[in-house]
């Protein structure tokens, strides 16, 4: 019909029966009055009409064919034509913003486990909704970490399966969350669209806020933010190991102090019973372990100190773990490697005194039966005559570094300065400063340290000369005193007397035991103590002892008692002073345990530092070896052979390789600058050093390719870790995402309820009407003859009937 219609008015594609073609009057009339016109009509018609004389039903037959012209000069008066109505509708958008950081890998979701495994679950299992969301709006997937990116979507399966697009998430592995830069990017990716909402699928954890900008678009556009928050509400702690300090080598079957840097991630608590371990990674064996205790109870970081001893040879890796007790987030920054290099040989010393005291005999003769110690003893007198013992026989005390050179620790007692001679001195001061002998003190009633002051060992003293002297020496306790260890002693592994690991035995403190007190101690001024000194432990009067003055581990805090035991580094080397030689009197608490055990690791401690440094001719050191993106680090190079210092260059040439690099990287290449004239003839470098910085995470190599020092291989390894890593931060944040929520009238949707999400979302799409076509129908050809053709019918009607 449609077709017949458009037909007989020459009608094209705006005709009846067209895409949204309506017919309309350009002048409508109400219902009535449309009755009232065919009223009107039919009785003007009758009107005409009924006084002419003729038939009936022909008169009839004429009026009505009068009713009809004018009925249709009333409706081509209205106007009839078609319209076409240009409309177009705009399917409002939904924007999902899904984490992409590396704080999703933690598996405190319910179940046990990750956080992306759970985003994943809820997009699985609410596909069916997501299908139906795709087919009356747009779905613009985000994934974002520092930013906001697209992520590629996988279409469905077939084309009339019921599951929607989904999209490929990727790993998360972005080490910054920016939410509020990412929502930011977001609203720009859709201005001036109709949104019904944007769903954010995260841990909540931003290292910023949403802009005030951005929250102001949010409600002038009615855009409401629906969150799905992803791990666990409750903080869940997490034990990391963040480094590992160690010397490089080390003597076998030597107490080594490896420091252990813990960090906990989160706010939970962590169990005292989680233990510390040192595990040797090539037999599984346990070396050493500690419980970790009270150290990270209001602290985020501690460090702890295991004193392992290794039994084998050669070079071995290590293992420093943690093992927790209880909830543990990540488990794979438990555990950190290091290398150890252990050296079979004995640790050589040279003992030096001016009498033989008490001390001196019972160091003496633990230096002998230890096997793993080869000494030689002096007892040096006034006149230049010696006595000697020991199992190593000297023939003279060592003149220059090459004769000193022969030994690890020289250990200087009670002796008169004047019976060495100046040059004897400065050769000792270089061999501790450049080949990093140790150095022991033992200070004594006669001449110990008051007349080493003006001599060249007076800079290796860590205190200064002046304060508490008295006719030319320092000045002693007037009373017994009693030794604790301060947490300084602790952190360096040594000064371990009791039987738990890292713990004082309380009853060496306590003056009532009786053994424990010590007859005689200088006593030290603070304030002459140099600023690179510290302090291992302290003496206290048993007037002024008490139990108090111990935490749970038996340290002193400092400022308790005089300095009794001190450490400084001098140069290359490690110096320690005792300011007692009552030692031995611990003898009568438990026999030869706890004297040995306050001896052998100081002397131990100070060998260690020489040994990296026997044998070498020079030495590449890069501090620190962990080190943060954006931070430099200090490399340095010292060479230790003379001829190297006679012939060192201006600078040295070091490159720079990252190991990960892709094929074709180019190295980063660095010069060292001289840091100081300290050769023999007082102009030649031995020192030449730089700091470096990259942006970039990794593990990289610094190798020296200076001509003269390439034949040696020096080289050394530098890790560069972000420093916004996600995984430091593991716990989430609910509480914002409900805040951004309720600010932006969107509403919190667990995600085990993600289906429902459909029903919470608004409808905002917008229908955009256009200019309107138009298609007159009164002046058509054909309009034009129904009306003749009517007239025409009426007047023939009149003409048969006579009527005319």
């Amino acid at each position: 019909m449609n077709e017949l219609f458009n037909s007989l008015l020459g009608l094209d594609e705006l005709g009846f029966g067209a895409q949204d073609v309506a017919f309309e009057l350009a002048r409508p009339l109400a219902p009535w009055m449309w009755a009232l016109a065919a009223l009107l009509a039919a009785l003007a018609s009758w009107w005409c009409y009924r006084r002419l004389i003729g038939p009936r039903l022909a008169r009839g037959g004429l009026a009505f064919v009068r009713t009809l012209v004018l009925l249709l000069v009333v409706v081509l008066i209205a106007g009839p034509r078609l319209v076409r109505e240009r409309t177009r509708v705009e399917a409002d958008w939904v924007v999902v913003l899904a984490d992409r950081s590396a704080s999703m890998v933690m598996p405190d979701a319910p179940g046990g486990i990750t956080r992306d495994a759970q985003l994943a679950r809820a997009l699985r299992d609410s596909s069916d909704a997501w299908a139906s969301i795709a087919r009356s709006k747009r779905v613009l997937w985000l994934g974002f970490d520092a930013g906001a990116y697209e992520l590629p979507v996988a279409p469905g399966p077939t084309a009339s399966s019921t599951a929607g697009p989904t999209p490929e998430l990727g790993e998360p592995d972005g080490r910054r969350t920016a939410l509020g830069a990412s929502i930011e990017q977001a609203l720009r990716r859709i201005a001036a669209r109709p949104t019904s909402g944007i769903v954010i699928l995260s841990d909540g954890r931003s290292s910023d806020t949403l802009d005030r900008a951005s929250l102001r678009r949010l409600l002038s556009d009615q855009i409401p933010v629906f969150t799905v928050p992803l791990g666990s509400p409750e903080p869940a702690p997490d034990l990391a190991v963040t480094g590992v300090d160690a010397p490089e080598l080390a003597f076998v079957r030597d107490s080594t102090p490896v420091v252990v840097e813990l960090e906990r991630l989160g706010r939970g608590l962590v169990d005292p019973a989680s233990l510390v371990q040192l595990v040797d990674e090539g037999t599984g064996e346990v070396l050493a372990e500690r419980p970790i205790g009270d150290a990270l109870d209001e602290n985020a970081s501690a460090r702890v100190t295991l004193t392992p001893k290794g039994e084998t040879p050669g070079a071995r890796r290590w293992i420093a773990r943690v093992v927790p007790r209880g909830d543990d987030l990540i488990s794979g920054n438990n555990e950190m490697s290091l290398g150890i290099e252990l050296v079979d040989r004995p640790l050589r010393v040279l003992y030096l005194d001016g009498y033989p005291r008490w001390e001196n005999r019972y160091v003496k003769n633990l230096l002998l039966r230890e096997s793993s110690i080869r000494s030689s003893s002096l007892l040096l007198a006034a006149n230049r005559r010696y006595t000697q013992e020991g199992d190593v026989t000297i023939t003279r005390l060592p003149m220059s570094p090459g004769e000193w050179e022969e030994y690890d620790v020289i250990i200087l007692g009670d002796l008169r300065s004047d019976l060495l001679g100046r040059s004897q001195l400065e050769a000792l001061r270089e061999h501790i400063a450049v080949r990093g002998a140790g150095l022991l003190w033992i200070g004594g009633e006669g001449a110990t340290p008051e007349t080493w002051f003006e001599t060249p060992l007076g800079d290796l003293l860590p205190m200064r000369s002046g304060g508490a002297l008295e006719s030319g020496r320092l000045d002693a306790w007037d009373e017994d005193v009693t030794l604790v260890r301060t947490p300084e002693g602790a952190r360096l592994g040594v000064l371990e007397l009791g039987d738990v690991p890292g713990v004082w035995p309380a009853r060496l403190s306590d003056p009532r035991t009786g053994w424990s007190r010590l007859r005689w101690m200088q006593r030290i001024d603070p304030s002459r103590i140099k600023p690179a000194a510290s302090v291992l432990a302290a003496g206290v009067p048993v007037s002024a002892f008490t139990p108090e003055l111990l935490d749970d581990q038996g340290a002193l805090a400092l400022g308790a008692g005089s300095p009794a035991l001190l450490s400084m580094r001098y140069g290359a080397g490690r110096i320690v002073y005792v300011a007692t030689d009552e030692i031995w009197r611990w003898r009568y608490g438990r026999g030869e345990d706890l004297p040995e055990r306050f001896w052998l690791p100081l002397v131990r401690m100070l060998g260690r530092e020489g040994l990296a440094r026997s044998g070498r001719s020079a030495l590449l050191r890069v501090t620190p070896k962990r080190g943060q993106v954006g931070r430099s680090a200090r490399l340095s190079l010292e060479l230790l052979d003379q001829s190297l210092v006679d012939a060192a260059p201006a600078s040295v040439r070091i490159e720079i390789t990252r190991n990960d690099a892709s094929v074709g990287s180019r190295p980063v290449e660095l010069r060292l600058a001289p840091e100081g004239a300290l050769g023999e003839d007082g102009d030649s470098p031995r020192s030449f050093g730089s700091s470096w910085a990259t942006n970039e995470a990794g593990t990289y190599t610094v190798r020296v390719t200076e001509p003269l020092l390439a034949p040696l291989g020096l080289s050394a390894t530098l890790e560069v870790w972000p420093s916004d890593d996600e995984r430091r931060r593991p716990e989430t944040d609910h509480a914002s995402l409900a805040a951004l929520s309720e600010q932006t009238g969107g509403r919190v949707v667990p995600a085990s309820e993600l289906a429902q999400l459909e029903e919470l979302l608004p409808n905002r799409e917008l229908v955009m009407t256009g200019p309107r076509e138009v298609r007159p129908l009164w002046d058509r050809p054909i309009v034009l003859a129904l009306l003749i053709l009517l007239l025409t019918v009426e007047w023939v009607g009149r003409r048969l009937i006579r009527l005319a």
